[in-house]
């Protein structure tokens, strides 16, 4: 991702451009991030690093909702 200027120097339109962008990164990021566990799920294989892939989904799901409720206010 590039670096973005401030919202308050976006227009609505940039904003909503931002936001969507980010989302479907954040949802990409998310599916890679799926597929990798299950495949080592597969595999038998689990570390410490599964469990911080797993906590990392949590968060980028309340990070898209955040997203989404930002979206919804504009």
């Amino acid at each position: 991702m590039t670096s973005r200027k401030s919202f308050s120097d976006m227009s609505p339109e940039e904003v909503h451009v931002w936001l969507q962008n980010t989302r479907e990164h954040l949802q990409r990021k998310m599916q890679r991030e799926r597929t990798y566990l299950d495949r080592r799920m597969t595999q038998g294989i689990h570390t410490p690093t599964d469990d911080a892939y797993e906590a990392d989904l949590l968060l980028e799901a309340s990070l898209i909702a955040l997203l989404d409720e930002l979206e919804r206010n504009l």
